[in-house]
C-alpha cells in the first residue's frame, strides 16, 4: 500500500530538481569509477588476444590501449568543474567508443562469425547494469552500438555460401541484451525514485518529531513556568495561616492546612523537576559558580536528612575530606545532586546505613552516596539515569516519583563537567560516585558569580528597573524547594506502604465497614476525612488489605491500582476468585489514567473506577450507589432464596393437609393480584405474596386426624384448629422472616367485624395484608374441593362472598376483588367451571 502510494506521488519541482542533482551526482561517481576500472581491464584482454590470434594481437593491442586511453581522458573530464554537465555525453561516448573498438576487432576476424561479439553484449550489458541512465540514454546508446556492428560487418560483404540464420544469431543475441540493459536502466531509476522519495519521508517525519518534540519541551517549559505562580501563592498563604498571622485557628483546621501545605510543596517539587529537566532541554541551564567551604556544605545538606533517617533507624553518616577546602562549585546543582541520591538511598534503606564520603582524587573531586539497600539488577543499571526511568517501575513499587531525580543529577553533574556512575548488587546495596574538576572556574570564567556581578556593573547598558530581580525575590522565592522542604515532603510519604500495619477508624453509630488499599498517606487522610461515618481499616497494600478483608468481611473495599507488595489488580482478582468475597463490591481508585487500565479494572470485575484527583462528593456518591446497588441484589437473592424456602415449606404443609394441594399457590397469586390493584408499593406487594404462600403454617401443629377429618369437627377440635394462627406467628418469628408474613400468618382468621380469631381484631385494626389473605384464603376454600365437601357452585359462592362483605371481609378490598370489569376472582378458576357460570 505504501509502495503504491510512493510510486503514485509526484515531485514537486524542488524536488524534481533535487533528484536529478542525485541522479548526476550518482552517475558522476559510478562513472568515475567504472571508467578507471575500464582503462585497466579493457586494455588487459590484450594476453586473450595474443593467445588466440597472433597475428593480429599488436593492431588490436593498439586499439585496446586507445580505448584505455578513452576511458582515462573520461574520467578525468567529468572531474572538472564543467563535468557536471557533460557526464552523460561522456558516459554515453566512451561507452559507444569501447563497443566501436571490439567491433573492428570483428571485421578482422570473421565478422558475424566471429567470438568476439560476446566482448560487445558484455560492453551494452555493463552500462546496463553499473550507470544510471534514463530510458532515452539507453536507447540511443544500445541503437548505436548494434547499428555500428552490423553496418561495419555487411560493408566488407560475404560470399554466397555464407549461412545468413547462423550471421543473424549474434543479432538476436545483441538485442535481447540491449533490451535487457534498457529494462535494468529503467527499473534502476524506478528503485532510485522510490528510495529517494522514502528517505524524502523519512526526513520529513524526522524534522515533525523534531518540531514536536521541540513543541513538547516548549509546552513541559511554559506550563511549569505559569504553574509556578499559583503554586507560589498556595504555599504563602498557607504559610501566613500556619504562621499564625491570619489569627489564631481552630486546631483540625490548622491540621488541614499543614496537609494542604505539604501536598503544594509536594506538586511544586515535581513541577521543579519538569522545569529544571525542560531548562537542561533547551539550553537554558546555566552554570553559578561560587566558592564554598566545600565540607561544611555537603555536611549541612546531610545534616537535614538527619532527623528523618534517625526516625527510619537508618545511620545516616558524612565523612569529609581535609584535602579539599574552598572551591567553586555550583550550589544549586550541587544541592540537587545529594539531595536527589540522599533521598533515592532512603527510599531504598529499610535497615543499615547511608555514607556521604568526600575525596580527592588527582585535581577531581569524587562524592560518593553509599547504602545498603535493596540495590538494583544490571538492567535496571544501564537506564537509570534515563528521563521517567525509575529503580523500581512496577505496579507494586513501594515509593512514588516521576522518574526525573537521576536524570537531573546526570545533567547537573556534566553541566559541571564531571561524570556519574553507579555499582550496585541486588540485596546488598548501591553506590553512586559524582566526580568533579576542582578548577571548575578556569574551565568555565564566566559562570563564576563574582566575575558575572562585575562584569555586570561594568556595562554601559542603562538598566531599567525591571530588568533585574531584586534581591529579596532570589532569597525568598517561594516557589523553590529547599532540602528541609524535600525532607518534610519525605517525612509525610507511605507511613503504611509496604507494611502489615493496618490502621483502623471505628466511630459511634457506623454506616458499615469499608476496607481502603492505598499506599500515599495523603490520599489514605483525605479518604478517611471524605469517608467519615463508616468503620475504616486503611492499609498501606494489597497484602495486608487482603488479610483485612478475610478478616472483618466488610461492605466495600476501595483499592489504588499501583502499591507496594501486591497491587490493586492482584487484590481484585484474589476477591473475585474467592468464594465467600466473590459478590464483595470493589471500587478501584487511581492515577492511572490510560482507557486500558479502566477497562482492565472493569474486566477483573471492579464495581466501580475513580481517577484522581477527584472531588471528595463524588467519592462519597459513588460509595453510596455502589452500596445501594449491592444491598439490592443482596435483598433480591436473599428474596428468591426466601421463595424457595417458602415454596418448600408450603409443601411440606400440604404433605400434612391433602386439601390443601395447589391451595397455597392459587392464595398467593389471588393475594398479590388483590395488592397490586390497591395500589400498594411493589416490595410490599411482594411481602405479601410470600408471606401468603405460608398463610396456614400453623397447620404443622395440628393433629392429622383433626386436619384431615372428613366429618364435621367436634367443638374440641375447632379449638385446636384455631391454634395454627398462634403457631404459624411463633413459627416465622423464630426465623426471623419479614413481619408482612408474620401478620397474615397469624391474623388472616381475623374478620371485619371484629368476630374473628385469635385477637378478635376488627376494621383496619387488621393489617391490610391479613385482610387481602382473608378474601383470597375464603373465596379459594369455597371454590376447591375438601375432605368433607365439594366446590361449591360459583355463582353460589359468589352470592355467599357477598353476604360476607363488610362482615368477614374489608369493603373496599371486597369490592376491588369482586369487581367484574376485570374479575380477579376468576384468575385461577378452570376454564369449565368458568363456562358453567356464563
Amino acid at each position: 500500500m505504501i509502495q503504491k502510494e510512493i510510486n503514485k506521488a509526484e515531485l514537486s519541482p524542488l524536488l524534481k530538481v533535487r533528484f536529478e542533482k542525485e541522479n548526476r551526482g550518482l552517475l558522476i561517481y559510478r562513472t568515475y569509477y567504472l571508467f578507471m576500472v575500464a582503462t585497466i581491464l579493457y586494455p588487459s584482454f590484450w594476453g586473450l588476444d595474443w593467445l588466440t590470434i597472433p597475428d593480429e594481437a599488436l593492431f588490436f593491442l593498439y586499439i585496446r590501449l586507445a580505448v584505455g586511453a578513452n576511458f582515462f581522458i573520461g574520467a578525468l573530464l567529468i572531474k572538472l568543474p564543467i563535468g557536471e554537465k557533460i557526464v552523460l555525453p561522456i558516459s554515453l561516448w566512451c561507452s559507444y567508443v569501447s563497443v566501436l573498438g571490439v567491433v573492428i576487432m570483428t571485421i578482422y576476424l570473421d565478422g558475424f562469425f566471429s567470438h568476439y561479439y560476446i566482448g560487445i553484449v558484455l560492453l551494452i550489458f555493463i552500462p546496463g547494469l553499473f550507470l544510471p541512465w534514463d530510458l532515452i540514454s539507453s536507447l540511443i546508446f544500445g541503437f548505436f552500438s548494434i547499428a555500428t556492428y552490423f553496418t561495419l560487418n555487411l560493408m566488407i560483404g560475404y560470399p554466397p555460401s555464407v549461412n545468413l540464420m547462423a550471421a543473424a544469431a549474434p543479432f538476436f543475441f545483441m538485442m535481447w541484451s540491449f533490451f535487457f540493459m534498457a529494462f535494468a536502466n529503467v527499473e534502476k531509476r524506478k528503485t532510485h525514485r522510490q528510495e529517494f522519495m522514502l528517505r524524502i519521508q523519512i526526513e520529513k517525519a524526522n524534522a515533525d518529531l523534531k518540531e514536536l518534540d521541540k513543541t513538547k519541551k516548549d509546552f513541559i517549559a511554559n506550563v511549569t513556568h505559569e504553574l509556578r505562580t499559583p503554586l507560589t501563592l498556595i504555599r504563602g498563604w498557607t504559610d501566613f495561616m500556619l504562621n499564625g498571622e491570619s489569627g489564631e485557628i481552630p486546631k483540625n483546621l490548622m491540621e488541614i492546612i499543614n496537609k494542604v501545605g505539604i501536598q503544594t510543596l509536594s506538586l511544586t517539587e515535581k513541577i521543579n523537576e519538569l522545569l529544571k529537566v525542560s531548562k537542561f532541554d533547551a539550553g537554558m541551564s546555566k552554570l553559578v559558580l561560587t566558592k564554598e567551604d566545600i565540607n561544611a556544605y555537603v555536611d549541612q545538606i546531610v545534616t537535614s536528612f538527619k532527623g528523618l533517617t534517625d526516625q527510619s533507624g537508618v545511620d545516616l553518616n558524612f565523612f569529609g575530606s581535609p584535602d579539599i577546602g574552598h572551591i567553586f562549585i555550583d550550589r544549586e546543582k550541587l544541592k540537587d545532586i545529594l539531595n536527589n541520591l540522599i533521598r533515592n538511598a532512603y527510599k531504598f534503606t529499610e535497615t543499615g546505613e547511608i555514607k556521604v564520603i568526600l575525596s580527592k582524587k588527582e585535581d577531581r573531586m569524587i562524592l560518593k552516596v553509599k547504602d545498603t539497600g535493596i540495590g538494583m539488577p544490571p538492567d535496571v543499571q544501564k537506564k537509570i539515569f534515563q528521563r521517567f526511568q525509575q529503580g523500581d517501575g512496577s505496579r507494586t513499587r513501594n515509593y512514588e516519583g516521576t522518574g526525573l531525580g537521576l536524570a537531573i543529577v546526570k545533567d547537573s553533574v556534566e553541566m559541571m563537567s564531571g561524570k556519574v556512575s553507579v555499582e550496585s548488587v541486588p540485596g546488598q546495596g548501591t553506590v553512586f560516585a559524582i566526580s568533579l574538576p576542582l578548577g571548575l572556574e578556569v574551565n568555565e570564567p564566566h559562570a563564576v558569580m563574582e566575575r558575572r556581578m562585575k562584569d555586570r556593573r561594568a556595562s554601559t547598558r542603562k538598566l531599567m528597573p525591571g530588568d533585574r530581580r531584586q534581591k529579596d525575590r532570589r532569597l525568598n522565592d517561594l516557589a523553590k524547594i529547599d532540602t528541609a522542604d524535600i525532607v518534610r515532603i519525605m517525612a509525610s510519604e507511605n507511613p503504611l506502604a509496604g507494611k502489615t500495619v493496618v490502621k483502623k477508624i471505628d466511630p459511634q453509630n457506623s454506616r458499615g465497614v469499608i476496607v481502603i488499599a492505598e499506599d500515599n498517606s495523603a490520599i489514605q487522610d483525605f479518604l478517611s476525612t471524605a469517608l467519615k461515618g463508616y468503620t475504616l481499616y486503611i492499609a498501606g497494600n494489597g497484602q495486608a488489605a487482603w488479610q483485612t478483608i478475610q478478616e472483618t468481611m466488610p461492605g466495600l473495599v476501595i483499592s489504588d491500582i499501583m502499591m507496594p507488595i501486591m497491587d490493586g489488580y492482584s487484590l481484585l482478582e484474589k476477591i473475585r476468585s474467592n468464594e465467600q468475597t466473590t459478590t464483595l463490591p470493589v471500587i478501584i481508585i487511581t492515577s492511572l489514567t490510560e482507557q486500558n487500565d479502566r477497562i482492565k479494572a472493569l474486566q477483573l470485575g471492579a464495581d466501580d473506577f475513580l481517577t484522581k484527583p477527584f472531588h471528595h462528593l463524588e467519592l462519597q456518591a459513588r460509595v453510596k450507589n455502589v452500596l445501594s446497588v449491592h444491598r439490592l441484589e443482596r435483598e433480591k437473592a436473599r428474596s428468591d432464596q426466601l421463595e424457595v424456602f417458602l415454596m418448600v415449606l408450603a409443601s411440606v404443609i400440604e404433605s400434612k393437609d391433602k386439601y390443601t394441594g395447589g391451595h397455597v399457590e392459587r392464595v398467593a397469586g389471588y393475594a398479590r393480584d388483590l395488592a397490586l390493584k390497591a395500589g400498594l408499593p411493589e416490595g410490599r406487594v411482594t411481602d405479601i405474596y410470600l408471606g401468603t404462600i405460608v398463610h396456614d403454617v400453623g397447620k404443622i401443629g395440628v393433629r392429622d386426624e383433626v386436619l384431615n377429618k372428613p366429618g364435621k369437627l367436634t367443638d374440641e377440635e375447632f379449638e385446636h384448629i384455631k391454634e395454627h394462627p398462634v403457631i404459624g406467628r411463633n413459627l416465622l418469628a423464630k426465623l426471623e422472616i419479614a413481619p408482612v408474613a408474620v401478620n397474615i400468618a397469624y391474623s388472616h382468621q381475623e374478620k371485619w367485624n371484629g368476630t374473628g380469631y385469635p385477637e378478635g381484631l376488627s376494621k383496619t385494626g387488621i393489617p391490610i395484608e391479613a385482610r387481602i389473605a382473608t378474601i383470597a384464603d375464603f373465596w379459594d376454600a369455597i371454590t376447591s374441593d375438601r375432605p368433607y365437601r365439594k366446590a361449591m357452585p360459583l355463582e353460589k359462592a359468589i352470592g355467599i362472598m357477598h353476604e360476607e362483605r363488610g362482615k368477614s371481609f374489608d369493603p373496599e378490598l371486597f369490592d376491588l376483588f369482586m369487581d367484574d370489569t376485570d374479575r380477579l376472582y376468576q384468575q385461577y378458576i378452570s376454564p369449565d367451571r368458568l363456562t358453567a357460570l356464563a
